[in-house]
């Protein structure tokens, strides 16, 4: 769904400006600021435990929009690199298909996962033990690690409507070591 115009109707009728979604938006997560601009539109967060949550609006309305939520815990909180990812990947219903990468940025390490097939969707929190089966669905997720705490983004969907974000995702992770 294209959510920019419901809100621009809304700002019309109402008569109040909107913020203009260009690439100087950001937000500061840690030691991080990551940039983005449309299709990503920011969220209020759904949970204390996010950092902060974008909707990624796909312009082709077959494609389903998906949220990408950025979790931050303080320094020492939120478990390893290779936990977080073991965790990931154990969301995924058998031996999903997965593919791991390192690259470095401004002297750090940051990590990438792509995870592929049935996701158990968990509806009521990480915890709550209610799991929907979610077919043909895509994880990417990136961990960023700092002195302050690591810094974790994670998305899920289905893999026609992730992959096709996939460039920007990897694009919005790498921010904050663009110039």
């Amino acid at each position: 769904m294209k959510l920019t115009q419901p809100l621009a109707l809304a700002a019309v009728i109402l008569g109040f400006a909107l913020p203009t979604l260009g690439d100087d938006e950001t937000i500061t997560v840690s030691e991080f600021t990551f940039k983005y601009g449309e299709p990503w539109v920011r969220q209020q967060v759904a949970s204390p435990m996010r950092a902060g949550q974008f909707t990624y609006d796909h312009e082709d309305e077959k494609l389903k929009d998906v949220d990408l939520v950025i979790y931050f815990f303080g320094a020492g909180q939120g478990g390893g690199i290779q936990a977080n990812i073991d965790r990931w990947i154990g969301q995924f219903e058998g031996t999903p298909k997965y593919s791991i990468d390192k690259k470095s940025f401004g002297g750090k390490d940051v990590t990438f996962l792509e995870a592929s097939g049935t996701y158990m969707e968990s509806m009521g929190g990480p915890f709550s033990g209610n799991k929907t089966s979610q077919p043909d669905y895509t994880m990417l997720a990136a961990i960023l690690p700092s002195d302050e705490g690591a810094v974790f983004l994670k998305l899920t969907g289905p893999n026609d409507s992730v992959e096709a974000l996939k460039e920007d995702f990897n694009k919005f992770a790498e921010s904050p070591f663009a110039e």
